[in-house]
């Protein structure tokens, strides 16, 4: 009987010591995974589109809204990016993929809040990740399908 009260204390010092050092091992005490992952502006301004002119935006854009379809034909190879971060010292990247394939990736300018990126052929999306510097990771998607 001795035995098996020492064994449960044994176990319970362990579980204590469990709960009081998980998050120094998994070092997640301290970090402050925070930050506005949204954006101020995104637009979508393809070039080349039927009927010439200067690029139009073709989103509506909702800063709550994370997903945005847009239908281009197959001429259309390249569209002008707009996206400025909610948070003036949150880093913007752009990556574009084919299904679950990543294709290219773009990181902007800190100094221009707009550039140019290729669109591969066929049904792809553009995703545009918002990181501010507290840790927490957003994102926006325009799946771009071809017409």
């Amino acid at each position: 009987m001795r035995y098996s009260t020492h064994l449960v204390s044994l176990r319970t010092i362990g579980l204590a010591f469990a709960i009081v050092l998980s998050p120094v091992i998994m070092q997640t005490g301290d970090l402050d995974c925070t930050g506005d992952t949204t954006l101020k502006t995104l637009e979508f301004k393809p070039f080349q589109m039927p009927g010439g002119g200067l690029p139009q935006d073709m989103l509506a854009f909702d800063p709550h809204e994370r997903l945005y379809e847009v239908k281009l034909p197959d001429s259309v190879t390249q569209a002008m990016l707009i996206a400025e971060p909610t948070d003036p010292t949150a880093e913007v990247l752009v990556q574009c993929y084919v299904g679950t394939e990543w294709v290219a990736g773009h990181e902007m300018d800190p100094e221009l809040d707009w550039f140019v990126i290729n669109l591969p052929e066929g049904d792809s999306t553009v995703r545009v990740y918002v990181r501010p510097s507290g840790g927490a990771e957003g994102w926006y998607n325009i799946n771009v399908l071809r017409i």
